[in-house]
Formats: structure tokens, C-alpha cells, sequence
């Protein structure tokens, strides 16, 4: 008699171990099966914005039809005319640098200039107006341009 219930214990453990064994097999099949939605979903967004920015590089950069080559072409003709106007300027305020212009001052600076949001305040005891020399142009072409260059040679992020 002992021995037939011990072999039933025994039997019975088993069992229940196998069955909390599927158990355990089960839940780690679902959080695994749960993680791998999770990444096939994170997989599918982060096409999804490859594709936008696929596109977006296209309408800025142009692709390869005739419309976006002729939009591309276009840019680099208006810039390249916007470039040749500020080299004119340039390099008359460079042949030229003891031209004065005279310009007016804004009205919200006639009587003080502000920085920070006006934390800092000096006064202006001067005119309406002033004269800047062609040479100051001529001088801040020079750091213009080096942005400009700057700007266009280093290279973007990713494309």
C-alpha cells in the first residue's frame, strides 16, 4: 500500500511538473512572441521614416526625373546669380573702401541700445542717421563668404 502511493506521489509530481514545466514554456513563448512584435513593429516605423526621409531628401535635393532635375538646376542658377551680385558688391567695396553710405538708424535705437532683452542699456547721443564706409562692407563680406563656403563644403548628416 505504501508503495502504491508513493508511486502515485511520484507520479502525480511529475506530472505537475511537466505541466508547470509547459507553463513556464508558455509564458516565456508569449514574452518572447510579444517581444518580437514589439521589434518587427520598431522595424516597420523606422522604414517607415527611411522612406519620409527618402522623400523629403528627394523634394529638397531633387531625384532623378526631369522636373527635379530642372528644379535642381534652377537653385544652383539663382544662387549662383545671388553669389556673383554679392562678389560685385565686394569687390567694388574692396576697390573702393573710403565710400561713405549713410543709412538710418531704427527708431527703437535712437535713444539707447539694449542688450539681453534690455538687462544692459547704453545711450546714444548721436543722430538719426549714420555713415558706415564701404571698407566695413568689404570687411564683412569677408566673413559672409567664409560662411557661405563653410556652409556649403562641410558635409550634411546623413543622407
Amino acid at each position: 500500500m505504501f508503495g502504491l502511493i508513493t508511486m502515485l506521489l511520484s507520479t502525480l509530481g511529475a506530472t505537475g511538473m511537466g505541466s508547470m514545466l509547459k507553463i513556464v514554456a508558455g509564458i516565456v513563448d508569449r514574452v518572447g512572441a510579444a517581444k518580437e512584435s514589439r521589434e518587427k513593429r520598431e522595424l516597420i516605423r523606422e522604414m517607415q521614416l527611411r522612406e519620409a526621409d527618402i522623400k523629403f531628401q528627394e523634394s529638397v535635393f531633387g531625384g532623378t526625373d526631369e522636373a527635379s532635375i530642372y528644379t535642381r538646376s534652377t537653385r544652383r542658377i539663382i544662387a549662383l546669380i545671388g553669389m556673383l551680385n554679392f562678389a560685385t558688391v565686394s569687390i567694388l567695396c574692396t576697390l573702393y573702401p573710403s565710400v561713405e553710405l549713410i543709412t538710418f538708424i531704427p527708431p527703437a535705437h535712437l535713444t539707447e541700445f539694449n542688450l539681453f532683452w534690455g538687462f544692459i542699456k547704453f545711450p546714444i547721443n548721436q543722430g538719426a542717421t549714420v555713415a558706415i564706409t564701404t571698407g566695413h562692407i568689404a570687411l564683412t563680406s569677408i566673413t559672409i563668404l567664409g560662411a557661405i563656403i563653410g556652409f556649403y563644403f562641410t558635409p550634411a548628416g546623413r543622407k
